[in-house]
C-alpha cells in the first residue's frame, strides 16, 4: 500500500511539473533546455503546431538556446556575458595581446530599409520596446530584440545606435525619465536593467531583478526615485531608490508580470497586471487583486492595461486566452468593478474580419487609449484595431500584407505588433507602434485610411540574419534569410531587395550565375528566384517525398549547392537528398538517421566528401553518400553549431561547438580530432570560415566577436573585431573575388571586413614605448609615446564604451587627458598609429 501511495505522489508531481508553462520556465532561467523542450513539446502535442499556436516563437527560442547552452544544458545569464567580456578585455590587455589586434575593417552593410518585390510581409527588424518624450515627440528611443537601443532626435528621420559595445544588447523594455530626459532605462533578459544618464552615450548595469525578461518599466513623474518594473516569470516589483534596488510588491501565483499604469493625475493609484489584475491606492505599498464577479469575472490569461487622462476613472483591461483574444473589461470606478464587453471576434489573429482562431499573445498584444478621448481605444495582436465607442466594437486599422491593406483602405503595418503607445498632449497626439518589422507611427490616429501608418524604421540596422550566401564575384551578391522579415538580396549596385517572406533561413547564390538565388523558410520550404525578373519567377521547389507540410523538421534546414556540378543541390531533413535538376526532383543519398540533421556540408575541392552533424554526433562520407561513417569526435556533450571545410583540402574540417572547447579540428577527414580552443573567450562558438590564404586561416564567430588564427600565429586566436558590434555571429563567409569576409549577425544585419592582413595587424613598436602617468592630484592622466608622429587615442570604460577620443595628437612631449568626470575603476587606453595599435589598462582609484 505504501508503495502505491508513493507512486501516486510521484505521478502527481510529474503531472504538475509537466503542466508548467514552458514560457515561464524559460523566463525563470533555472531549467535545462532539454527539460523546457520536453514540456513545450507536450504542450504542442495538445494544442497543435500550426500558425497562431505559439510553436514558431518557441522553435526560434529552441534554436538559439541549443546553440548557446553549456555542458550542463543550461543557459548563461546576462551577468555572465557582461563579466566574461570585461574579464576577457582585462586579460588580453594585461598580457599585451592587444598589441597584435588586427585592423579588421568592419563596416555595416544593412539592410536598414525594406524594398519588397515578392516578399509578402516586408520590414527591417523586430522592435520590442519604445519610449517617446512627451514634451518632444522628435525624441524617440526604441529597443530591438537583439539589436540594442537606438535613438532619434528628429522624429525617426535618422537613428543612432547606443549599445554596440555592451555585453548584452537584448532589449524588452524602455523608459525615459519624465523629469530629466537625458536619463534612460532599459530592461533585458535575466532581470537585467541598464541605465544611462547622458542620453545613451554610456550605460551601466544598474540593477538586477531575480530573473526573467523585463516587460515594463514605469517611472513616477512626481517622484522619479519611485519606479515599477514587471518581469516575465518573476512578477511585479517596486523601487524607491531610482531602480538601484527592487522589492516584490505582490506574490503572483503564476510568476508573470506584464503591465503597469498610473491613474492619470493620481500617482497614488497604481494598476498592475500579470495573469491577474491588481490595484494599489497607497502608491504601491499594498496591492489588492480584483477578480470581478459573475459574468464580469476575469479569466486567467495575460492582461494589459489602458487608461486616458480624458477620464481618469476609466480603466481598460485586455485579456488573452491560450494565445488568442480572451476579453476586454472596462471599469468606470478606478478599477474597483468591471464590466466585460461582449465580443465574438478574435482581434489577435491574422484575419481582417477577426474570424480565425490564431494568435501569439502575450507577445503580440497591447492596448492604448487616446489621451484626448477615453472612448478611442486601440488594441493590437497580429494586426491593429480601433474602437470609437469605448470598446463595444472594433474596426481593423492595419493589415500585415501591403496589397491587402491597400485594397481595404487601411494602413500597412508589419505583422506581430508587440507594443502600442500614444505620446504627446493636446492637439499634438501621435500613435506609435512597435512590430516584428520595425516602428510605425500614425500621425492622425483618428483618421483611418491607406496611409494610416508611416514607417519610421529606415535607418535602423536591426536585421536578424540566420544565414547568408555569398557569390564569388566582384561586385559581390549576397542573399540572407532573417527572422520575421524573410529573405533579402544585396545586389551589385549596393541596393537591397526583399524576395521571400516568412522567416528566412539558409540560402545561396548560384555559383555560375549570381542572378539566380535559392532560399528557404522555417522548417525547410524551398525556393528559387532570378532577381533580374523579381516578382515574376519566384519558384516554390518541390520537397523530397514525405517532407512537405511538416512543422517538426529543424527550424533551419541545411540547404547547399554542389561546388563542382552545375544545377546540383542538396537538402537535409532526417536524410540527405540530392537534386541534379535545381530542385525539381530529389534522390536520397543517405540512410534515415531517425533524427533531424542540423548541419550538412560538401567539400569545395571534392564533392564526394561530405560531412553532417546531429546534436553532438558527426558523420562523414567519402563516396558521395553511398556510405556514411560515424566519427569518433568526443565533444563532451557539446552540440555542434557549425561545420567548415577547408577550401582546398577536403580532409581538413573544423566544427564549432557550444561547450567549453569551442572549436575542434580534424586533418584526416573526421577520423580524429583535437581541440583548438586555446585562448578564446568563454562564449559559445557559432560560426566558422576557412580562408585559403596559404596559412590555413580560420575565423570563428561567437556570441560576441570574430577571432582569427593561422599557422604563423601558433596556438592563439587574435581578436578581429575592430568596428564590429558585440552581437551574435550566426554565419561567416569569404568572397575570394573581393577578398572580404562577411558576417551574418542576429540583430545588427550584415557586416563585412577586409580579410586578415598580418602586415597591418602586428605592431612594429614595443609595448613599453607607450607610457601612461596618472596624476590623481590634478585629475589627469599624462600619455607619452617615444615617436614624433600624430596618432589617435581612444579611452574605453570596462564595458567597452568610448569615453574619450582624440585624433591628430602628438604624444612625444606628453598629452594630458582630464579624468575629473570619470568614476573610479578600470579603463583601457588605445593608441593607433601608422605602426599599428596598442592598448594599455588604466586603473583610477
Amino acid at each position: 500500500m505504501k508503495k502505491n501511495i508513493l507512486l501516486f505522489i510521484f505521478s502527481m508531481f510529474t503531472f504538475c511539473a509537466l503542466a508548467q508553462d514552458h514560457k515561464r520556465l524559460i523566463a525563470e532561467g533555472t531549467y535545462t533546455v532539454e527539460y523546457i523542450v520536453e514540456i513545450a513539446e507536450r504542450h504542442f502535442d495538445s494544442v497543435g503546431r500550426g500558425r497562431g499556436t505559439g510553436y514558431k516563437p518557441f522553435k526560434r527560442w529552441q534554436y538559439f538556446a541549443e546553440r548557446a547552452m553549456d555542458e550542463t544544458g543550461k543557459l548563461k545569464t546576462p551577468e555572465f556575458y557582461y563579466n566574461e567580456l570585461e574579464n576577457y578585455s582585462a586579460r588580453i590587455n594585461d598580457e599585451g595581446l592587444v598589441a597584435r589586434t588586427t585592423v579588421g575593417t568592419w563596416e555595416e552593410m544593412g539592410p536598414t530599409y525594406w524594398n519588397a518585390s515578392s516578399g509578402w510581409n516586408p520590414g527591417v527588424g523586430r522592435i520590442t520596446a519604445l519610449a517617446v518624450d512627451d514634451n518632444d515627440l522628435n525624441h524617440i528611443i526604441v529597443g530591438s530584440h537583439t539589436g540594442g537601443v537606438w535613438k532619434s532626435i528628429n522624429g525617426g528621420a535618422s537613428w543612432s545606435v547606443m549599445t554596440d559595445n555592451l555585453a548584452n544588447i537584448d532589449v524588452y523594455a524602455l523608459a525615459i525619465d519624465p523629469v530629466n530626459n537625458s536619463t534612460y532605462y532599459w530592461g533585458s533578459r535575466g532581470g537585467s536593467i541598464f541605465k544611462s544618464i547622458d542620453s545613451g552615450a554610456t550605460w551601466t548595469l544598474h540593477s538586477t531583478l531575480p530573473s526573467g525578461r523585463i516587460n515594463r518599466i514605469l517611472i513616477d513623474p512626481t517622484n522619479t526615485s519611485k519606479m515599477y518594473a514587471s518581469s516575465e516569470g518573476q512578477g511585479l516589483y517596486k523601487s524607491l531608490d531610482g531602480g538601484a534596488t527592487w522589492n516584490s510588491i505582490y506574490i503572483i501565483p503564476t510568476g508573470n508580470g506584464y503591465d503597469f499604469e498610473f491613474k492619470p493625475g493620481d500617482m497614488n493609484v497604481v494598476y498592475a497586471s500579470g495573469e491577474d489584475f491588481y490595484v494599489s491606492t497607497d502608491a504601491g505599498n499594498t496591492f489588492t487583486r480584483i477578480d470581478g464577479t459573475g459574468e464580469n469575472e476575469f479569466g486567467s490569461g495575460p492582461k494589459m492595461i489602458g487608461v486616458s487622462p480624458d477620464d481618469p476613472n476609466v480603466v481598460y483591461v485586455l485579456e488573452a486566452s491560450s494565445g488568442v483574444f480572451g476579453a476586454l473589461y472596462v471599469s468606470t470606478d478606478s478599477g474597483n468593478t468591471f464590466t466585460k464587453r461582449t465580443h465574438t471576434q478574435n482581434f489577435f489573429g491574422y484575419a481582417t474580419n477577426g474570424n480565425d482562431a490564431l494568435g501569439q499573445a502575450p507577445r503580440d498584444m497591447d492596448i492604448t487609449v487616446n489621451p484626448n478621448d477615453v472612448n478611442d481605444v486601440h488594441i493590437a495582436g497580429i494586426n491593429t484595431w480601433r474602437s470609437i465607442n469605448g470598446g463595444l466594437s472594433f474596426n481593423i486599422t492595419s493589415q500585415w500584407v501591403p496589397g491587402d491593406a491597400a485594397n481595404l483602405g487601411i494602413g500597412y503595418c508589419h505583422a506581430d505588433v508587440d507594443i502600442m503607445h500614444f505620446a504627446g498632449s493636446g492637439a499634438n497626439i501621435k500613435l506609435f507602434v512597435g512590430t516584428d518589422g520595425g516602428i510605425f507611427k500614425a500621425d492622425d490616429p483618428t483618421v483611418v485610411n491607406s496611409s494610416y501608418y508611416t514607417d519610421l524604421t529606415p535607418g535602423l540596422g536591426i536585421r536578424q540574419f540566420y544565414r547568408i550566401g555569398i557569390s564569388q564575384t566582384d561586385p559581390v551578391v549576397v542573399t540572407g534569410g532573417s527572422q520575421d522579415n524573410g529573405t533579402s538580396t544585396l545586389r551589385e549596385d549596393g541596393n537591397w531587395t526583399d524576395w521571400l517572406g516568412a522567416d528566412g533561413m539558409e540560402g545561396f547564390v548560384d555559383k555560375n550565375d549570381p542572378s539566380v538565388m535559392y532560399g528557404t523558410t522555417q522548417f525547410g520550404s524551398l525556393y528559387r528566384t532570378q532577381y533580374s525578373l523579381f516578382g515574376s519567377n519566384l519558384s516554390n521547389l518541390v520537397q523530397p517525398d514525405g517532407k512537405g507540410g511538416q512543422n517538426s523538421w529543424n527550424w533551419v534546414v541545411p540547404f547547399e549547392q554542389d561546388p563542382i556540378v552545375q544545377n546540383t543541390i542538396y537538402v537535409a531533413f532526417d536524410q540527405v537528398y540530392k537534386s541534379t535538376d535545381s530542385g525539381n526532383s530529389w534522390t536520397s543519398i543517405s540512410q534515415n538517421f531517425a533524427a533531424d540533421i542540423d548541419h550538412f556540408k560538401v567539400a569545395p575541392s571534392n564533392n564526394q566528401t561530405m560531412y553532417l552533424a546531429i546534436n553532438d554526433a558527426f558523420w562523414f562520407t567519402k563516396n558521395g553518400g553511398a556510405s556514411w561513417t560515424l566519427s569518433s569526435l568526443n565533444s563532451n556533450g557539446s552540440w555542434i553549431n557549425e561545420i567548415a571545410i577547408h577550401p582546398s583540402d577536403a580532409n581538413k574540417v573544423a566544427v564549432a561547438v557550444n561547450g567549453s572547447q569551442k572549436v575542434y579540428l580534424s586533418t584526416d577527414g573526421g577520423v580524429s580530432w583535437n581541440s583548438i580552443r586555446w585562448d578564446l573567450p568563454n562564449f559559445s562558438a557559432q560560426a566558422l570560415a576557412w580562408h585559403d590564404n596559404g596559412e590555413d586561416g580560420l575565423y570563428v564567430g561567437m556570441n560576441y566577436g570574430v577571432y582569427y588564427t593561422d599557422n604563423d600565429l601558433g596556438n592563439t586566436w587574435v581578436p578581429f573585431n575592430n568596428g564590429l558590434p558585440n552581437v551574435r555571429i550566426n554565419e561567416l563567409e569569404i568572397n575570394t573575388a573581393d577578398n572580404r569576409i562577411y558576417a551574418a549577425t542576429f540583430g545588427r544585419g550584415l557586416w563585412r571586413s577586409e580579410v586578415y592582413n598580418e602586415n597591418l595587424s602586428v605592431n612594429n613598436f614595443e609595448f613599453n614605448d607607450f607610457s601612461m602617468y596618472p596624476n590623481p592630484a590634478a585629475n589627469e592622466v599624462n600619455l607619452k609615446w617615444n615617436t614624433i608622429e600624430d596618432v589617435s587615442v581612444r579611452m574605453y570604460d570596462a564595458q567597452g564604451k568610448i569615453i574619450f577620443y582624440g585624433k591628430n595628437i602628438n604624444l612625444f612631449n606628453g598629452y594630458r587627458v582630464d579624468v575629473s568626470s570619470f568614476d573610479t575603476g578600470i579603463y583601457f587606453v588605445k593608441l593607433n598609429s601608422s605602426k599599428g595599435e596598442i592598448t594599455k589598462k588604466l586603473i583610477l582609484k
